[in-house]
């Protein structure tokens, strides 16, 4: 299938429909047709699907967020075939008398409403512990399995990771009647590690780890999951196109769907079926919440595929794993840069200096004032009383005779 010459992101909004692809090639669930057997992947695949054929009770699989373990843990439970009874806990903010609800209502024995407003709803714990050894027990004879995976298991509380432990303790004819696993990040093993996990940490008879993809094994993911959503050779992403997408993802599956899943939308927009650098680079920096204008044509020649360092060239802004850098500027620029600013020093120096001799020059001196005068105090005597009386006398006969 050949992509149309000049797309138009109005009359074709979907890239399923461009490529013809049956359905979204990377989609964020965990859907056990579309898991790659990488050599971690395969590993721990083949740890957990052996000890649940050998009907061990207790089994372990850790792994960092986004690595796939729900997918994995999907496709052990389908590798067991159809007589398999399987319980799926995705919530471990749960009671322990919660979980074993959970537990029957996914084997089919009671239905949501039942546990809603029927009788199960109000049954105590030992009730349901009966309920389940009875169903687990008719089992025994159509050889049938019954598998519960417990995810998110490091946040589950130590009475109902106890519980737990015990509804993997049901046995008969020395063969265990339930398989139970603990899927979790790397957190659960100090979790069981502590003195109040003993009991459940010893018995734990397998522990599978997942860990990120390699570049190789990136390539070959990438085709996988195009190949099963029906691409073929439809849409291609080159080998520098997944070496940029292994290094802005580090090998996370999580990752490498939404920037494949960006990728191809970009590749629509292109009208182009063969996948480039760029926009892999586009996609991410779509992902990152860059809203900047889309590259021009120039900017897709210089990412040529035939460039080995093409898939370096990494927006600083990505949250894909690389680190920020700042791009080094060039020699003649940063001389150019300390010129300027010793010659704007140097005039603001000059005009300061000038304008404090201005300053000074121009200032009129201004006369001393005067002290306070010093009066020298009277050398003669007070006048006494009767020289007062004399006085007034002679003022008053002046005035009379006049």
């Amino acid at each position: 299938m050949q992509p149309p010459s000049t797309p138009s992101a109005h009359e074709e909004p979907l890239y399923e429909a461009f490529f013809g692809l049956r359905e979204q090639p990377f989609a964020l669930t965990s859907d056990p047709r579309f898991l790659f057997m990488g050599d971690r992947h395969r590993r721990a695949y083949e740890e957990l699907l052996t000890g649940l054929r050998r009907r061990e009770g207790l089994l372990l699989l850790t792994a960092d967020t986004g690595m796939g373990k729900t997918t994995l843990c999907r496709a052990v439970i389908d590798a067991l075939g159809p007589r398999t009874f399987s319980a799926l806990i995705l919530n471990p903010y749960m009671s322990d008398a919660e979980v074993v609800r959970v537990i029957l209502r996914d084997f089919g024995l009671v239905s949501r409403d039942d546990i809603r407003k029927g009788a199960f709803g109000k049954a105590d714990m030992p009730q349901l512990l009966d309920t389940l050894e009875q169903f687990l027990r008719s089992l025994i004879p159509l050889n049938s399995y019954a598998v519960v995976i417990i995810d998110e298991a490091q946040s589950l509380p130590a009475r109902v990771l106890d519980q737990i432990r015990q509804l993997g303790s049901f046995e008969q004819d020395g063969q265990r009647l339930l398989q139970i696993v603990l899927s979790g990040q790397p957190g659960l093993i100090t979790t069981l590690g502590t003195d109040a996990m003993r009991a459940v940490n010893g018995r734990i008879s397998r522990r599978a780890v997942l860990g990120p993809l390699s570049p190789k094994d990136v390539e070959d993911y990438i085709q996988h999951r195009i190949s099963v959503a029906g691409g073929g050779d439809t849409v291609v992403f080159s080998a520098a196109s997944a070496k940029a997408v292994a290094d802005l993802a580090n090998g996370v599956p999580r990752r490498i769907n939404l920037l494949c899943d960006r990728a191809l939308e970009e590749g629509r927009v292109a009208g182009a079926n063969m996948i480039s650098p760029a926009m892999v680079q586009r996609g991410a920096r779509a992902l990152a919440g860059d809203s900047g204008s889309p590259a021009s044509d120039g900017d897709e020649e210089t990412l040529h595929p035939d460039d080995p360092g093409e898939a370096a060239v990494i927006n600083p802004g990505l949250t894909f794993g690389y680190a920020a850098t700042a791009a080094p500027r060039p020699a003649h620029r940063r001389w150019l840069v300390a010129l300027g600013i010793v010659v704007l020093a140097t005039v603001l120096g000059y005009f300061g200096w000038t304008t404090a001799e201005s300053a000074s020059s121009s200032t009129p001196v201004l006369p001393q004032s005067p002290g306070p005068e010093v009066r020298k105090p009277d050398p003669r005597p007070l006048p006494t009383d009767d020289d007062v009386r004399y006085i007034m006398s002679e003022i008053a006969r002046g005035r009379g005779g006049g």
